[in-house]
């Protein structure tokens, strides 16, 4: 739940799933064609959050407030801005420049500029605009040189009669170059374990496939794989090729067969007087590749014939052709063309399969207890990495497609695989007296 600037609750609608707060528990679940999908290379707000951390902490300069300004990050920034919304990372960024708590003059440039060019291209909302507001002229005129320039600039009210400027006297962190190199080197070496470790974890789910199979993939992979989605994994793709190689799949065959005569005698046969829709062809596309294929997908009576019916692409974060043909095809193997209908339509009990998330949550040996935070600003104690439904989407996935259930050992070795594989280190379940 969110607070708007009146004060008022509410869930935020009309995101892409994997948005936090999008999940609309009172609609039908075949309504998730209605949701527009992020932006084709748009990124995640966790993925920004990300990027400006690790931008920070590479900084020798500033590595020293790379927690507070995650801390403070995580309490002024609420959602991603609807298209029509006023963008509230202006201010944000300027709360943070002249946050008396924050180091000041060139420090505070440089953890703004690393968290500008991080949210670039990504509009965000507060939790609350006009406390921001009143927030950031606080700051500002506590803190900064020439406050009515600042003010001005953000559209803000003047400094007024009485009150004082430039008054900010207080402690600020003392800043330890030393301490900020050796984080420097600890982050640097960190960084380059983990590339080396997840490239070597690609290269093993990619060694199985054969050359076509490789082309398929390195055509495929980046433009299928959008932020944002129900399904955002290389290694999890290279294993659905996999899969649908050992099948003998071939999808320039496939389209070969669907431009035949034959086909197109059969289709007008078995489609009797329907009109073929979108969904149809979809579907149609990705799991007919031959009159077997296609015989049994009409004969499955699949419901994919409603006109009215709006298709987003690309589904699932995966791109056309290659991209959703693949997953379509793994999860009809598997679950049937009910299972490969779900998948296209973006049902949420797809993304969501999980097991309780006090029990099956997981830390990483290095992992240190933190501090979390609700919608409205208010903080929890966490003593793990919280690892709940949206962090392992694409285990999750894979894990729906075959059927394990949430909490079984073969639904928790995919999870841990993912994760060693993606995060590196090994993880182990959090401790029993932790909330």
């Amino acid at each position: 739940m969110t607070a708007d600037r009146n004060n008022r609750s509410h869930r935020p609608k009309g995101l892409p799933q994997g948005v936090a707060g999008t999940f609309d528990t009172t609609a039908p679940q075949a309504a998730g064609d209605d949701v527009a999908p992020p932006p084709a290379g748009g990124r995640r707000l966790d993925d920004a959050m990300d990027d400006a951390m690790n931008a920070i902490m590479m900084d020798p300069d500033v590595a020293a407030y790379a927690g507070y300004a995650e801390t403070r990050l995580n309490l002024l920034v609420g959602r991603q801005a609807m298209p029509g919304e006023e963008d509230d990372m202006p201010l944000i960024v300027e709360n943070l420049r002249y946050d008396p708590q924050m180091p000041g003059g060139s420090h505070a440039d440089y953890v703004v500029n690393h968290i500008q060019a991080a949210y670039d291209g990504i509009p965000v909302k507060s939790y609350n605009r006009a406390r921001l507001e009143r927030e950031t002229r606080q700051h500002i005129i506590e803190t900064a040189l020439d406050p009515n320039r600042e003010l001005r600039n953000l559209g803000l009210e003047p400094v007024r009669p009485g009150e004082q400027a430039n008054t900010w006297k207080g402690p600020q962190p003392d800043y330890d170059g030393e301490a900020a190199g050796r984080r420097y080197e600890a982050a640097w070496k960190g960084t380059w374990t983990k590339q080396a470790r997840y490239a070597a974890a690609t290269e093993e789910h990619l060694n199985p496939l054969n050359g076509e199979m490789r082309d398929l993939y390195r055509k495929n992979v980046d433009r299928g794989l959008i932020n944002g989605s129900a399904f955002d994994d290389k290694m999890a793709f290279a294993d659905t090729l996999r899969e649908l190689q050992e099948d003998g799949w071939n999808p320039q065959a496939g389209r070969e067969y669907r431009k035949s005569k034959e086909f197109r005698k059969l289709e007008k046969q078995l489609l009797d007087g329907r009109k073929p829709t979108r969904r149809y062809r979809q579907l149609r596309d990705a799991l007919c590749d031959d009159e077997h294929e296609y015989r049994a997908f009409m004969a499955a009576d699949p419901d994919v014939f409603d006109p009215d019916e709006r298709i987003v692409k690309p589904f699932a974060g995966l791109g056309p052709d290659v991209g959703q043909a693949a997953m379509l095809r793994l999860a009809a193997k598997h679950r049937g063309v009910t299972g490969a209908l779900a998948l296209a339509r973006w049902d949420p009990g797809i993304e969501y399969v999980t097991a309780d998330a006090k029990t099956h949550t997981f830390r990483m040996e290095h992992d240190r207890p933190g501090i979390g935070y609700y919608s409205d600003g208010s903080t929890y104690p966490i003593g793990h990495t919280v690892i709940t439904a949206n962090g392992i989407k694409p285990a999750s996935v894979m894990s729906w497609i075959h059927n394990e259930k949430p909490g079984t050992p073969e639904w928790e070795a995919r999870t841990r695989t993912r994760f060693e594989e993606s995060n590196g280190g090994e993880w182990k379940p959090a401790e029993t007296d932790v909330i």
